[in-house]
Order: structure tokens, then sequence, then C-alpha cells
């Protein structure tokens, strides 16, 4: 239970950070636990619930707005709640278009169903993913606008949302960095950058709870069948604690430092660190 429960503070610090949380969380998982390929990419999805609960109760005052709007007319609904629930729907839509073709490509990928898969090979496709994550960084950190939730004309919010839920579903992949590529998303759409961290966070906790929905219907290794619900719980509530606890600095480190550069030294790394050892004997 100790590598769960190192797994789950590991995944409570990474979420904030643009590094790709379900990457660092597989890597460790399989290279230093020796847990399997499919139960580690099962493991990132639930891993995210916890962090999502932290999301939920940091933004709670949002999401309970969001809620209302979706009742009858008894609640005074504000015109900006609704332009919250409009942008969730229309971006969970695009996300769920991306992801989940994603999700069962990596699925046979990783069960080695064409070409048998080993633990190194699947650290040098995060990897890559890393160097990917890294580049978009770099190459989006400067551009932002002046557009908000509230700003923009009404019918902005579909094609905006959707876009970005498109590119948020690519994420479903270990090493991409769903707040980097998403935030990145927003910002490309000139959004200013409080808005496009905000935003990306909110339409992050739809999507989470389906990812747990889709692992339990499909996923054949998924830790249901390794884990008992004490494990599970105990594991979702130490990544709820860190993540709402580390979530206000984490954030801010991230809008200061550039984790674009970390990304692709940490994938080229890991490169010139597997490749001697795949290719010698």
């Amino acid at each position: 239970m100790i590598e769960y429960i190192i797994l789950a503070i590991l995944q409570g610090f990474f979420e904030w950070l643009p590094i790709s949380s379900s990457g660092q969380v597989m890597i460790v998982s399989m290279n230093l636990f020796g847990i399997s390929i499919e139960e580690a990419f099962s493991l990132t999805i639930w891993m995210h619930l916890g962090t999502t609960l932290a999301v939920v109760f940091k933004f709670r005052t949002d999401f309970v707005k969001i809620f209302k709007s979706l009742m009858p007319t008894t609640y005074k609904v504000e015109e900006i709640d609704v332009r919250k629930r409009n942008w969730l729907a229309y971006a969970t839509l695009g996300t769920g278009i991306t992801a989940l073709p994603l999700y069962f490509i990596f699925r046979v990928i990783i069960s080695g169903a064409f070409v048998p898969i080993q633990g190194d090979l699947i650290t040098l496709i995060i990897s890559g993913l890393l160097i990917i994550t890294g580049i978009i960084l770099l190459k989006t950190r400067k551009i932002y606008g002046k557009n908000t939730i509230d700003s923009i004309p009404q019918d902005s919010i579909p094609k905006d949302s959707f876009l970005s839920g498109f590119i948020q579903g690519v994420s479903i992949l270990p090493g991409i960095s769903r707040s980097g590529v998403t935030v990145s998303a927003i910002l490309l759409e000139k959004y200013d950058q409080d808005n496009a961290l905000r935003l990306s966070f909110l339409m992050s906790v739809p999507v989470a709870i389906a990812s747990i929905i889709v692992d339990i219907i499909f996923a054949e290794g998924s830790i249901l069948g390794t884990l008992n619900l004490f494990e599970i719980l105990l594991a979702l509530v130490i990544t709820f604690v860190v993540g709402y606890l580390t979530i206000e600095f984490l954030l801010r480190l991230a809008q200061k430092i550039s984790f674009g550069y970390f990304c692709i030294l940490y994938g080229v790394l890991a490169f010139l660190i597997i490749i001697p050892f795949m290719v010698i004997p």
C-alpha cells in the first residue's frame, strides 16, 4: 500500500504543474514499483479523481452557481454562470471526440495486441509526448489577449470552448499535460491568463469523472481488479488533501517558471538513458 500512497502524493503535487501528472505517475509506477503497464495507466485515471475533487472544492462557488443554472427558473441565474455552464458543455463534447478514440488506441498499444510492449518502450513514448508538451508550452507562454468569459460575444463560446475541449482530449495520453495544452489553447484564443487557467480547471472536472466511468466499463487492467475499496479510497483521500493544500502555491509557481524546458530536458534524458539499454544486449 505504501507504493500507492507515494503515487497519490505525487499526483497531488504534479497535477498543478504543466508536466503531465499522469505521465510522471505512470513512469514511477512502472519503473520504480513494477506495476504493470495496464494497471499503471488505469491508476493515472483514478488518481485524477482525487485532484478533481480538490478542484471542485477550490472552485465550489463556481460549480454551485453552474449547477443552479441547470435548475428551473426558481433560482436567480446570472449570465456569467450560464456562460460558464455552456463553456463546460461544449468543452466536454469536444474532449470526448478526441479522448475516447485515443483512450482505446492507447489501450490496444499497451495491451501488446499487435507488438509486445515493455515498460521501457512506454516510458520512451511518454517521454516523447513530454517533449511535445514542452515545445507547446514554450511556443505559447507569451501569447495571450484580453478576452474573458464574460466579455466575449455569446456566439463565440461554442467555438472557443469546443476547440479547447478538443485539444484537452489529447491529454488522455500520458506525457501530454492537460493543463499545459488546455491553457495554451485558450491563450491562443486571446483570453487573458487568469481566465485561461480558471476555465482550464473548470472544464477538467466532467472529463475526469467520465474517464473513471470509461475505465470501469472497458478496462480489463483496471485497478478495481487489484485494489480493494479501502485502498482506492485511501489513495484518493491522500491525493485530494495534498492537491488541495498545494494548489495555490504550485499554480503561482507554474505561472512564474517555464516548465517547457523541464519537459524537454526530462524527455531527452529519458531517451539518452533508456535507448542504449534497449539496443545493447
